[in-house]
């Protein structure tokens, strides 16, 4: 026996689903960027659906800074110092801004920020030996600014 939506049914699921997810309110975040964002409320804790994605650092009970690290969707739940939920927010994070090339050589894929010359950077999806040769470089870079000395080759 088959069981065939009928189109008022369909119509309400539909509904129903569009009232659910008006109620959340959406923050956009720009990857690789930190954006401010105050609360209507003083907030005790916070939980973030996907930390691979948007992630936050705590200013005070009403302010935080969001942090877009990846191209993508999440959410983050507000509670307040009972442990009663106030918000659920919707967190997207769109990729960086338009001064970005993205070169696809077969399977791999390699990123350049083309601002005034390009010059390769490190975004989530590229080819595994790029982004590996990138970030080595980049964490070398840190360890000799923050006063450590270069590992040795």
């Amino acid at each position: 026996m088959r069981f065939f939506m009928t189109p008022l049914l369909a119509t309400l699921a539909a509904s129903a689903a569009l009232v659910t997810t008006a109620q959340a309110e959406q923050v956009w975040l720009t990857m690789d960027q930190v954006t401010p964002y105050t609360f209507k409320q003083e907030v005790d804790q916070i939980v973030i659906g996907n930390p691979g994605i948007a992630d936050i650092t705590v200013r005070d009970k009403s302010r935080v800074l969001m942090f877009g690290k990846a191209p993508g969707l999440t959410n983050m739940f507000l509670f307040d110092s009972d442990g009663n939920e106030i918000d659920n927010l919707v967190v997207r994070v769109r990729a960086t801004n338009s001064d970005l090339l993205t070169l696809q050589r077969g399977a791999a894929r390699y990123t350049y920020n083309c601002m005034v010359n390009c010059e390769q950077t490190i975004t989530v999806g590229d080819s595994p030996d790029a982004f590996g040769s990138i970030s080595g470089q980049v964490a070398t870079k840190y360890q000799q600014a923050s006063g450590g000395s270069a590992p040795s080759e």
